[in-house]
């Protein structure tokens, strides 16, 4: 059972409950299960399409309500208490979908049009909700998620985008100004624990050799850009790998969008600010920010997304003496070089032998209509050339290599990292191994325990000693 949070949200009027449907026939059901006294149920359509139908409990009277809202009494079921957590939510008619943790993204697309979700046993498409909005709820759900992200949703400032308290990423369209079909909007759910370095062993998206080369290049302040389309997992894989970095060393991270969470003591989070149209407030940038950031006294320097000209910057931070991982869209290292260089980025040729290494992550479609994420591939920049150190077979599911020796045959740049961490050059094969027996062994942990063996690790290499 999934326990309820409560929210305080002022001036929430009572919610109409989701029109009650029956439960579809046993023989279309494809998965069910419950949180608190919430049912959702996943069957096929008449078309032959995976379909999501949420069965709420009764809702209580309006005056019954009212007087749970305004603490004149205390709810007397689970429905109840529900159904108040509901009303105080601020989400309206989409709260069991935000309370449920199968689903990652929400999607309405306007009025009296069915919601979408992105549901975890589908990952790879949008699947169907047994729901919609009416116009006025629409509108009304549109103007309280952009309160709730700190912006403002109304005919002059239609659009609306940003980060909720619950950390849920929304993108709002008010009324008809910028939408065809009315108020719409995206909710990406972020999930209540970020997932670690473990946790990407876990699902395979890359081995624990392979997490154990980017660790020493991590640990050693190295460029790394995570590549990929959207919705391949760029940012979920930049947040495990920060995880990394060691405790001792300070981290600036910048955002459009705050989304990475880190564990370390000595994180310094900045984020831009939009100018609101109409307003004399002036606007910080990345480019703003990404200079302040180097007067932060940092180690690293870690941007969420690069797409403009605060690439040369980032560049000339790690020309500097920054370690540095950022994500950007790209198909391929190759692709990504081209981007690069051609405008607005236009990054100097001597800027691009930064880059210690791309990292290409991919959202593979699977049989069924699910989806598996897997790194395809890590490519050194290496001089004028590129060099690729790891690859991916999609036919056996497999990555090569799987010894380190190999590993150490193809990269250069894993030598440098380990002669800029001041350890002999012998035992790097067994450092290897080492880490990814560390990281093998840590799969399934919870992420404060991730976090304290890998401090533990290098306490136990570089700790203080008398």
């Amino acid at each position: 059972m999934i326990r309820l949070r409560r929210t305080q949200e002022a001036h929430i009027r009572p919610v109409q409950e989701i029109r009650r449907l029956p439960p579809p026939p046993d023989d279309s059901v494809l998965a069910t299960y419950t949180i608190g006294p919430v049912r959702y149920v996943i069957y096929r359509a008449g078309d032959g399409w995976p379909r999501l139908r949420v069965l709420e409990p009764p809702s209580p009277p309006e005056d019954r309500l009212m007087e749970l809202l305004a603490g004149a009494a205390s709810p007397s079921s689970p429905a109840e208490e529900y159904h108040l957590e509901k009303a105080r939510s601020g989400y309206a008619k989409i709260y069991p979908l935000i309370q449920d943790p199968h689903i990652e993204e929400i999607a309405v697309e306007g009025p009296k049009r069915s919601i979408a979700v992105v549901h975890k046993h589908y990952p790879s498409r949008w699947t169907t909700v047994d729901l919609e909005l009416l116009e006025e709820e629409a509108d009304s759900l549109a103007i309280q998620l952009a309160r709730k992200a700190g912006r403002m949703a109304s005919l002059a400032v239609p659009l609306a985008e940003g980060l909720t308290r619950e950390g849920h990423r929304i993108a709002v369209a008010y009324s008809r100004e910028a939408s065809r079909h009315g108020s719409s909007f995206v909710i990406r759910k972020y999930p209540e624990k970020p997932l670690t370095i473990a946790d990407m062993i876990a699902a395979r998206i890359l081995t624990p050799l392979m997490a154990a080369y980017l660790w020493i290049l991590v640990e050693a302040q190295s460029f790394l850009v995570i590549i990929g389309s959207m919705g391949s997992g760029k940012t979920t894989l930049l947040q495990s790998l920060a995880g990394l970095i060691p405790p001792y060393h300070r981290v600036v991270t910048v955002e459009d969008t705050p989304e990475i969470r880190l564990p370390t003591p000595h994180w310094d989070a900045l984020v831009t600010r939009p100018r609101p149209p109409g307003e004399e407030i002036e606007e910080i940038g990345l480019e703003e920010l990404l200079r302040f950031a180097l007067r932060r006294r940092a180690e690293h320097i870690i941007v969420g997304e690069v797409r403009g000209r605060e690439a040369r910057l980032l560049a000339q931070a790690v020309a500097s003496g920054h370690g540095s991982m950022t994500t950007f869209h790209a198909d391929s290292p190759e692709g990504a070089i081209l981007r690069l260089r051609l405008d607005p980025i236009s990054l100097p040729p001597l800027f691009l032998k930064v880059i210690t290494a791309f990292i290409h992550v991919r959202r593979i479609p699977v049989y069924g209509g699910k989806a598996k994420r897997r790194i395809t591939s890590i490519t050194e920049v290496s001089s004028d050339e590129l060099a690729t150190i790891f690859t991916y077979d999609p036919a056996e599911d497999v990555h090569e290599p799987l010894e380190p020796r190999k590993v150490l045959e193809r990269s250069t740049r894993i030598h440098e990292a380990w002669a800029k961490l001041g350890a002999p050059t012998g035992s790097l094969e067994v450092e290897l191994e080492d880490r990814a027996a560390l990281l093998e062994s840590i799969v399934g942990l919870a992420p404060d325990e991730v976090y304290e063996r890998i401090s533990r690790y290098y306490q136990d290499r570089y700790g203080v000693t008398t």
